[in-house]
């Protein structure tokens, strides 16, 4: 039977690795709300790491919200990649620990 500490650290790693899915829920939704392509205009714009300055550049509005929003695409897809690493390691070692008990 494990411990209270062995508990706390396995019900705090289920949680971290709960987060971690939420998150991924999450962005994946937006992702779906969200266009991933521009027009051959704006295609200059899409790798800017200046994002005000390159915004400032543009006349249209339109397209200004257009590139934020594939700027937001781009942004989420890496996020959930970085959040399905640490998720992994979080459920190894949640893996390792619940071996343990």
């Amino acid at each position: 039977m494990p411990t209270s500490e062995q508990t706390a650290a396995l019900e705090a790693r289920r949680a971290e690795v709960a987060q971690y899915q939420s998150n991924i829920d999450t962005f994946t939704t937006i992702i779906a709300t969200l266009p991933s392509e521009l027009p051959e205009r704006l295609q200059g714009f899409r790798a800017r790491t200046d994002r005000h300055a390159a915004a400032a550049e543009i006349e249209d509005l339109d397209d200004v919200a257009l590139l934020s929003d594939v700027w937001f695409f781009d942004e989420l897809k890496g996020r959930v990649r970085s959040e399905t690493v640490e998720m992994r390691k979080a459920a190894a070692i949640l893996a390792a620990l619940e071996a343990q008990a």
